[in-house]
């Protein structure tokens, strides 16, 4: 498998929920009061540690959430592995439209993309101002297997995570898809005493016989081989 090194990922949501004050406080660890809203889509490609070991670019899209440009975001959420859909904890019918956003990603791309649902603007919980129920949302996260958590742009809290949520699961999705694409019978060379059976055995068991007998036909077998600390694939010999 080639190493995922970098996905795509696209904000979703409807304008005014603060999906730029996301991607500026993900890619810049800034926040702005006022940001002008954004017409078509802004990209970034901020670098994202996810454990020790392993950082992932992300490809970002910030798409804009008005009326007139809701047929825009089709353009940008066809080939991405990841998608954040936010909404704003203070405005209960922007939770509606991410319900909506969400149902179209599930049309176009089925199962196949990992995607996240934030809740901003938590720190305007202590004004009294929230309209959306987070037990509503945990509820309606796990029936449609989504990462769920409540975030502040303003504040920081929970954006790194969100991100590196999203991120793991791309990696494990992506992971799982090329494995089963890797699992792919692979024959030996047709010639005779060459020592192909040898081989086979000193692969699959690390053991070697000075005489084997001739193969007749075929012989099967499933080994699994780790190609990396990341990465394992059954290669069925």
């Amino acid at each position: 498998m080639s190493r995922l090194d970098r996905f795509k990922m696209v904000l979703l949501g409807e304008s005014g929920v603060g999906k730029s004050s996301l991607a500026l406080r993900f890619t810049k660890g800034q926040f702005q009061e006022f940001i002008e809203s954004t017409i078509g889509a802004a990209f970034f490609t901020p670098t994202l540690k996810i454990d020790q070991n392993t950082s992932l670019q992300v490809e970002l899209w910030d798409t804009a959430g008005q009326e007139r440009y809701h047929s825009l975001p089709q353009m940008y959420y066809r080939g991405p592995q990841a998608a954040l859909v936010v909404y704003d904890i203070t405005n209960f019918d922007s939770f509606l439209e991410a319900k909506k956003w969400i149902r179209e990603l599930r049309q176009i791309n089925t199962n196949e993309m990992v995607i996240g649902l934030a809740g901003n603007k938590v720190d305007l919980v202590t004004e009294n101002k929230r309209q959306v129920d987070t037990r509503e949302v945990v509820e309606y996260a796990d029936e449609n297997r989504l990462i769920f958590m409540e975030i502040s742009a303003k504040q920081g809290d929970n954006v790194t995570e969100i991100f590196i949520n999203i991120a793991k699961q791309v990696v494990v999705k992506q992971s799982a898809s090329t494995l089963h694409k890797s699992s792919k019978k692979i024959p030996p060379t047709k010639s005779k005493s060459v020592g192909k059976s040898s081989l086979a055995l000193r692969f699959i068991k690390g053991q070697f016989q000075e005489f084997i007998e001739s193969t007749i036909g075929a012989a099967f077998f499933t080994h699994t081989l780790k190609i990396d600390q990341n990465t394992s694939l059954q290669v069925e010999l």
